[in-house]
């Protein structure tokens, strides 16, 4: 079993969140993690969905202790034993959640991640979500698949929507309508200026200017 940065997940889209492994408050305390005295351990899968590294947790109401082995940058291999403070915040009507308190900043999160051989919010580690790099018609394509699903339809483009799924109120139904036909149109009109681009391009081709100088994306 291979330690924290050894291959795999931590080594694909560096600055992803997605590609990092990481510690969930709300899964530790689960596991019984925020209990004095528990000794437990946490293991990921790999890109393969073998077991992969994992991390031994020493518990507390407090703060946690990981210990772990962690690729430097360098190439070497260090066994690391990291302190975690444990921060609780108290809802208004009962109950409480508890945090991590960040170590590289003190910021109060629900998530670390594994970089440069520590657990760090993203922040400091400078990572975003994928669908933050998404482009706006990527982004409208995905949420009008996701309502085409809420409705029971198929989720192309031209597929036809209704009837509404049963059990579901007609309001909603025509909310969600309206909604597919807003992200249908984004999706729609992002393809207006590719296809000028396409007709520029064949009418260079048929006249034989600019096919060297100028290709379909220029």
């Amino acid at each position: 079993m291979g330690g924290l940065g050894s291959g795999g997940h931590n080594n694909k889209g560096q600055g992803l969140v997605e590609a990092h492994y990481r510690l969930d408050a709300s899964q530790l305390k689960r596991m019984g993690a925020f209990a004095e005295g528990y000794d437990g351990r946490l293991t990921w899968q790999d890109a393969n969905g073998m077991p992969g590294p994992s991390v031994r947790i020493l518990g507390g109401s407090e703060a946690i202790r990981l210990e772990y082995v962690a690729k430097q940058t360098d190439g070497s291999w260090e066994r690391r034993n990291e302190h975690i403070p444990l921060l609780t915040s108290y809802r208004n009507y009962g109950g409480a959640q508890t945090y991590f308190g960040c170590p590289g900043c003190a910021t109060r999160v629900k998530r670390l991640y594994i970089g440069s051989a520590r657990f760090l919010c993203r922040h400091c580690l400078g990572l975003v979500f994928t669908s933050s790099q998404e482009r706006s018609v990527d982004r409208a394509f995905r949420r009008m698949r996701k309502l085409r699903r809420r409705v029971g339809a198929d989720t192309g483009l031209e597929d036809p929507i209704g009837p509404k799924p049963k059990g579901m109120h007609q309001r909603t139904f025509d909310r969600l309508f309206n909604q597919i036909l807003d992200a249908e149109a984004e999706v729609n009109d992002s393809f207006i200026p590719i296809l000028a681009r396409l007709q520029r391009f064949e009418s260079a081709g048929r006249s034989g200017a600019g096919r060297r100088s100028q290709g379909f994306w220029g």
